[in-house]
């Protein structure tokens, strides 16, 4: 490891956490360090640290305001980064930048409409694409560690490095629960992981196998929910709870007396810029939509005959601004879906718990009207409605492993990689023709010895090739002993790349 040059994606709050803790363990193994920070503040605490040096330190939210700061000469012409990056347009790209292409200014949660016209974003990624080709070009890396790859400037270091021969390591969820791995690609479907799954279907054999075996029995007879949702979900004492009704008042007073370190001035307000007015905005609008949430008058699950589910993801998101790029729009997704399925079948929508509040009543109002749509409570359990699911249709969803638990087919619309490893999986993308994958995919059956043991291989490559950790307590508790987990990953996986 000594002398290697590591690019790190040093991504807002997890920079300050988790990432300042992996570069202080890079630079004490004697490597050359780099960064690219995002956030103001966060920037500004990299910048001001004596723990580790870096070569090169830029903020990603100087580019924004100022989009020339790095270029030289004329910007690069879009044909130019295309070619260079290896990419058709740079379009995609943007898509996963909810600052750029929806605005906070005029609605929560976010408006459908762009924030930043569309000679600014190319401007942005003028800009973005001069200071990465910077650091190739002069630092050249050896290895990028990020903590995911969804904003622009993140694939536009994704693509360069895949272009000069270097691996980008992004610590993402297993599916098996409370185990991570590491995924060289945007759509995680590259690495260690992937690359044991293909090993174990082709003959090999893992010593993880039997544990594989218990894994899936205990998960059928009781769902695994991941831990990260599970501290997620569970109910929160009385005094966080009162501190949470407290916040926008907290967050009122600081705006007055401190300075607006996080603003960008051609975004305007964003999560992090959030001036009293829209602060109170999106106060009380959760709270009226949390409200008719709770109330809305569902379709009861018990009176729907045979369906196929739809789980919702959350949004915005990576699974669908990044994953699932060309389906992103969850109601027109769900309609061709109805529209598509069999006579005597129809098709259950049930939204993610974690969207609470950030539906308008109309998003929910237009999904229970649509045709062939049956929209059920977000509090009924995922193991009840899979009981009794034909089908899985989806961009991208936990669900879908759970389903694989249960021998339930599923058609996945988007990209993401982990989930297309899972035996029950089948990767569909064109609307004109789901119906007859739809009846295809009813008729199939998974319950076969093949069937099995591509599913043990599943959960076996993920105790093979992965890390045992608790990455959220990690990154918002700052357990020392779980980062301590997490530089073992990277620096194993680095070991691997270099």
């Amino acid at each position: 490891m000594h002398g290697k040059r590591i690019l790190i994606i040093q991504q807002r709050n997890w920079g300050v956490s988790i990432g300042h803790f992996l570069a202080k363990k890079l630079a004490k193994e004697g490597c050359v360090l780099a960064a690219v920070t995002y956030k103001k503040s966060a920037h500004e605490f990299h910048a001001t640290q004596k723990d580790v040096h870096y070569e090169i330190l830029i903020n990603n939210d100087e580019v924004f305001e100022k989009p020339t700061r790095y270029v030289e000469g004329n910007p690069a012409s879009l044909e130019a980064i295309n070619q260079e990056l290896g990419i058709e347009s740079i379009w995609p790209l943007v898509a996963g930048s909810r600052e750029i292409t929806r605005s906070y200014a005029e609605k929560f949660y976010y408006n459908g409409r762009q924030q930043m016209s569309d000679e600014d974003i190319v401007r942005y990624v003028q800009g973005a694409y001069a200071y990465v080709r910077k650091i190739f070009d002069e630092f050249k890396p050896d290895a990028v560690i990020a903590p995911l790859l969804a904003e622009p400037s993140h694939l536009l270091i994704s693509h360069m490095a895949r272009m000069r021969g270097i691996k980008t390591l992004c610590a993402v969820d297993s599916r098996v629960n409370g185990v991570w791995i590491l995924s060289e690609s945007p759509y995680e479907d590259e690495g260690a992981f992937h690359e044991r799954v293909d090993a174990l279907n082709a003959g090999a054999s893992s010593e993880n196998t039997q544990r594989a075996e218990k894994y899936i029995a205990e998960f059928r007879k009781k769902l695994k929910i991941q831990d990260y949702l599970v501290r997620r979900w569970k109910t929160q004492p009385f005094f966080k709870r009162v501190r949470m009704e407290l916040a926008p008042l907290r967050r009122i007073w600081e705006w007055y007396t401190r300075p607006h370190t996080d603003c960008i001035a051609t975004l305007g307000p964003s999560l992090d810029c959030r001036p009293p007015r829209i602060i109170l905005r999106d106060y009380f609008t959760k709270k009226l939509w949390s409200r008719t949430a709770r109330s809305f008058s569902y379709y009861p699950q018990e009176s729907v005959g045979r369906y196929v589910y739809y789980p919702l993801q959350v949004e915005p998101e990576v699974t669908l601004d990044v994953f699932a790029l060309y389906f992103k729009n969850q109601r027109e997704l769900a309609r061709i879906i109805a529209l598509s399925l069999p006579a005597d079948y129809t098709l259950v929508v049930k939204d993610h718990p974690d969207m609470l509040g950030f539906r308008p009543p109309e998003y929910l109002k237009d999904l229970a009207g649509t045709p062939n749509i049956k929209l059920i409570d977000y509090r009924i359990p995922s193991e009840t409605v899979l009981k009794g699911a034909s089908l899985v249709i989806a961009p991208n969803s936990t669900a879908m492993v759970e389903a694989a638990m249960h021998h339930i087919p599923v058609i996945q619309f988007g990209e993401e990689g982990i989930i297309l490893k899972l035996p029950n999986v089948l990767k569909h993308t064109d609307p004109s023709t789901l119906s007859a994958c739809i009846k295809e995919r009813l008729r199939i059956n998974l319950k076969t010895p093949e069937y099995e043991r591509r599913l043990k291989n599943f959960v076996a490559a993920a105790y093979d090739t992965g890390f045992e950790l608790d990455y959220i307590s990690a990154w918002e508790d700052a357990k020392e002993d779980e980062r301590e987990k997490i530089w073992d990953m990277y620096r194993a996986g680095l070991d691997r790349i270099l």
